[in-house]
């Protein structure tokens, strides 16, 4: 059943480097303490991770309705919050 997923976006092929990312950024914004959002400049230097794949990360996490960003700040939306605490990402 879980290989039979109803259309929406698919997330990049498990392994890739868009895939380490997104799932990066994602536990990034989720975690973030209140204000519950991230500078993306400060969150891209703690990853590690070229700015350019960042902003790919985030724009396909918010196409999903996973994260929003202005550019400056991104956030994990409700939806990911609620996900999140029904699956904890970290103990």
């Amino acid at each position: 059943m879980h290989d039979q997923r109803t259309g929406g976006p698919v997330p990049p092929d498990h392994g890739t480097r868009a895939y380490e990312v997104e799932r990066k950024v994602l536990l990034e914004l989720v975690l973030a303490p209140p204000p519950f959002t991230d500078d993306v400049d400060a969150m891209t230097a703690r990853l590690g991770e070229p700015r350019s794949a960042v902003d790919a990360a985030l724009g396909a996490l918010a196409h999903a309705g996973l994260a929003g960003c202005d550019g400056r700040l991104a956030w994990a939306t409700t939806a990911a919050r609620y996900c999140e605490a029904l699956y904890r990402m970290c103990p």
